[in-house]
């Protein structure tokens, strides 16, 4: 068993050795964790670019689409972007501002929500478009 820190990060060495042999280098990712220290090991073609590592929870935007879709609903309303942070946040959803982002447009795109642009933000699209009386009727 390694004594020090360094002594036991350079057995990753011995396991290059081991895999340069292979003829197709294989794209591997594992991740362990013990006691307080995690590691990740992350084994690709060295003639490739590294692959990046995405850390998402099962699911995805899943979760994050449907707490948007509740507040929306809860609102009773239009909700602006920041309004939809604003209310995950206050109903204790913990969706940063990117996840947010990329779950209203996904929500728009497949026209479980609406944002016609008339700066009042998102709505479901079975509401009225507009609930202000208009003078002309």
């Amino acid at each position: 068993m390694p004594t020090t820190p360094r002594a036991a990060v350079e057995a990753a060495r011995a396991l290059v050795e081991s895999l340069a042999p292979l003829r197709t280098p294989p794209t591997v990712r594992v991740a362990d964790a013990e006691e307080g220290v995690a590691c990740l090991v992350l084994v690709w073609d060295a003639k490739r670019a590294m692959p990046t590592v995405r850390w998402r929870s099962p699911g995805g935007r899943t979760g994050c689409k449907a707490d948007v879709v509740a507040v929306v609903a809860a609102a009773g309303r239009s909700l602006t972007r920041k309004e939809v942070l604003r209310a995950l946040k206050a109903a204790g959803k913990r969706h940063g501002p990117g996840t947010v982002d990329k779950a209203l447009a996904d929500l728009t795109a497949g026209g479980e929500l609406v944002n016609p642009r008339d700066g009042r933000g998102y709505r479901l699209p079975t509401w009225r478009k507009d609930a202000t009386p208009s003078l002309f009727e």
